[in-house]
């Protein structure tokens, strides 16, 4: 089931990640540089270019979910983020997370 085991999401990976007071977003699951917990699983939030670490049930795949989670919300930058994940999935790759606990 989605979103109950980090192990299922993998680099790359596009989803929908959802952080406290905020609708679930469009993201993709980025490269973790050093450390970090196994618990929470980095991701690159379309839209905003920004680098969050959610855990696992907090993330549902893209594919399957755009209807549910990618209409009718009208946060500045959400928009945007889904443009990007449709049309440009690759923006921001080259980011990396440095997590440090």
């Amino acid at each position: 089931m989605p979103g109950e085991n980090g192990d299922q999401f993998k680099q790359g990976d596009l989803v929908f990640a959802k952080m406290k007071g905020f609708p679930h977003w469009p993201a993709r699951v980025c490269q973790c540089d050093g450390g970090g917990s196994s618990k929470r699983i980095p991701v690159y939030f379309f839209g905003k270019h920004q680098i969050g670490t959610i855990p696992p049930e907090n993330i549902v795949p893209y594919v399957g979910n755009e209807l549910k989670f990618g209409s009718g919300v009208r946060i500045e930058g959400f928009a945007e983020g889904m443009w990007e994940i449709q049309n440009t999935p690759v923006v921001g790759s080259k980011l990396k997370v440095r997590v440090a606990y």
